[in-house]
């Protein structure tokens, strides 16, 4: 893979990372992250190629609907997929929330990826969706992913049941909405 990379595939990038919608020729990495035990452990359960396959639909259908979903989190130089980062519209005790979510893929644990990426969607959900709280559901022992959150300027808020079961709603809200309150 070449050096320099694509700046109109991505609709983010940071530093290090390129985040661009995924097609269904990211099956093969989306698959293989969502049936590793240790990335999945704070989920019900692994996927299989075809749950995964149905994971990846999902995103396609979000971005159709809302023009957002997860992306594609890659190494912006070489390409290589790292995990899925993006904004997501989730019903939380039947409200809409905006949601940053993170996936990274085991052998990317520690980079400061998550952080990186989920940085730069909270700064997207505030400047081009005009969010005014931008949110993240964690499980309460996912304490790595909280640490994300914290990171990412967001607090608990309080205990909520996502897809039955117990979630740490962690949230942030604007600068200019903070101001006014």
């Amino acid at each position: 893979m070449s050096n320099s990379f694509d700046h109109q595939k991505y609709i983010l990038t940071t530093t290090r990372l390129g985040l661009r919608q995924m097609t269904m020729d990211d099956l093969n990495f989306v698959a293989k992250m969502l049936a590793c035990a240790d990335v999945m452990q704070y989920y019900p359960q692994v996927y299989n190629r075809e749950e995964a396959a149905e994971w990846l639909e999902r995103q396609l259908v979000r971005y159709r609907e809302d023009g957002h979903g997860l992306w594609l989190v890659e190494d912006r130089y070489t390409g290589e997929p790292i995990g899925q980062v993006g904004v997501i519209i989730q019903q939380v005790e039947e409200q809409p929330i905006v949601e940053v979510g993170y996936l990274i893929d085991q052998p990317f644990w520690q980079k400061g990826y998550a952080i990186e990426a989920a940085s730069a969607c909270k700064e997207y959900a505030f400047s081009q969706l005009h969010a005014k709280v931008v949110h993240s559901l964690i499980r309460p022992a996912n304490i790595p992913s909280q640490r994300v959150a914290l990171r990412n300027g967001m607090k608990p808020i309080r205990l909520v049941t996502f897809k039955n079961l117990d979630h740490l709603l962690f949230g942030t809200c604007s600068e200019r909405i903070c101001i006014e309150q």
